[in-house]
């Protein structure tokens, strides 16, 4: 096999391997000698691809991340209207929770990087938040929306967001209580079932909540 694809493959079997740990162990809770241990392969070759535990995070994060933006962009180039892309976006942000980057990213929330990681994971990050900006200033260009100053579409965005991002907390939670609630024959166990009610109810929970919201500033 030519090396470089070799090498590409053992980096990939990282990366993916390192996902896992830091969705079942969290960040802190993951060591390099963990990654090591489960995918079985030498400390160099782990070391030759990543220096550290920190990078293959940020790395795992960014590969993740574009799934979600392969997402978005599959489901709203079609959609015209600024608030049905709203209200798409809400939907796929909501009912997602089990794509690889939401599994993880809450980690980068209490957890210190170093100034060249903080950056990549910020512009990773801010990608949505220039996204929703434009759709709001387009509504607010179309005259869809209560608020008609160009200022406001900044204003609507961060409430949107927050509003998104505080919801999806308590999804992601309970998101975790069902994760690993499965029986060793793949049977979902009563807690696992029960907790799958929760989630769902949740995720309701949470539509509604943005139905209200886009309801409040549409005209």
């Amino acid at each position: 096999m030519n090396e470089s694809i070799k090498g590409k493959e053992t980096k990939q079997k990282i990366l993916d391997c390192a996902l896992e740990l830091f969705a079942t162990k969290g960040y802190a809770g993951t060591s390099m000698n963990d990654i090591i241990y489960a995918l079985g392969i030498s400390k160099g070759s782990v070391y030759w691809h990543f220096k550290s535990k920190e990078d293959i995070f940020v790395q795992v994060i960014a590969e993740s991340y574009k799934q979600w933006l392969n997402l978005l962009d599959e489901e709203l180039s079609d959609i015209v209207d600024p608030i049905d892309k709203l209200r798409k976006y809400s939907r796929l942000f909501i009912t997602t929770v089990d794509l690889p980057v939401w599994r993880i990213s809450p980690e980068t929330y209490w957890n210190e990087f170093d100034n060249r990681n903080s950056i990549i994971l910020d512009t990773l990050f801010a990608k949505d938040d220039i996204l929703l900006l434009e759709i709001f200033q387009e509504a607010i260009s179309k005259g869809e929306l209560r608020y008609t100053e160009p200022s406001d579409a900044e204003r609507l965005t961060w409430v949107y967001i927050s509003c998104l991002e505080g919801m999806f907390e308590k999804i992601i939670l309970s998101y975790k209580n069902v994760y690993p609630q499965q029986s060793s024959t793949g049977e979902k166990t009563t807690a696992r079932k029960k907790y799958e009610a929760e989630l769902e109810k949740h995720m309701e929970y949470a539509l509604f909540a943005i139905d209200l919201f886009l309801e409040s500033v549409t005209k």
